[in-house]
C-alpha cells in the first residue's frame, strides 16, 4: 500500500502533456466472449507500456463502475500515444484488429476515449493527505504554497496572478 504524505501538495511539473481517458461498457452481459477479451486486454496493454517508459506513459489508473470501466492515462505527448496505437510490435493495433474483427458496431459492447492536451502550466492540482496519485504520481510533487482559504481572499479578483504551476486557488 502506498504510503500517505501528510499534508497538501500540488505537481511540480512545467512540460507538456496530455490526458487520456478510455474504457469500455458491457451492453449486452451475456456476450461474455465480447466483453471479457476487451476487459483484459487493458491490463495486458498497460503492463506492456509501464514495462517501456520509452513508450510514453507516465502513468495510468483504472476505474470500475456500473457497467463499465474507465482508464485515465498521462502521456508525454499525443504523439507517443498515437506511435503506440499504430505500432506493428506492440499490444493495442491486435486488441484494435480484434475489436473491428468481433464487435466493431454490433452494440454488444461500447468503447469510448477523450484526449486532453495540457500545456505546460495550465493545469491545477491539489492533493491532502494521499499517497502519490493522479499527476502527481506520474510526474512530481512539491509541497502547496498556500494551505489555507484565508491565505488568498485578499486577490479574489485577480485569481490568476501570481500563480505558480499546479496551484489551486
Amino acid at each position: 500500500m502506498a504510503k500517505v504524505r501528510p499534508g497538501r501538495v500540488v505537481v511540480d511539473y512545467e512540460e507538456d502533456f496530455v490526458v487520456f481517458t478510455v474504457g469500455m461498457r458491457v451492453n449486452k452481459f451475456w456476450k461474455f466472449g465480447k466483453w471479457v477479451p476487451m476487459f483484459n486486454a487493458m491490463p495486458r496493454m498497460l503492463r506492456e507500456l509501464q514495462a517501456d517508459p520509452e513508450l510514453g506513459l507516465m502513468d495510468s489508473r483504472i476505474t470500475f463502475g456500473g457497467r463499465g470501466i474507465a482508464v485515465v492515462q498521462y502521456w508525454r505527448s499525443a504523439d507517443h500515444l498515437e506511435r503506440y496505437a499504430h505500432s506493428q510490435i506492440h499490444a493495442h493495433r491486435g486488441f484494435w484488429k480484434w475489436f473491428n474483427r468481433n464487435v466493431k458496431d454490433n452494440g454488444d459492447v461500447g468503447l469510448w476515449h477523450e484526449l486532453y492536451h495540457v500545456r505546460a502550466g495550465e493545469h491545477e492540482t491539489s492533493y491532502v493527505n494521499m499517497p502519490p496519485y493522479g499527476l502527481a504520481k506520474a510526474t512530481k510533487e512539491k509541497d502547496a504554497k498556500r494551505t489555507d482559504p484565508d491565505d488568498h481572499d485578499h486577490d479574489h479578483d485577480h485569481h490568476h496572478r501570481g500563480r505558480g504551476a499546479g496551484e489551486v486557488r
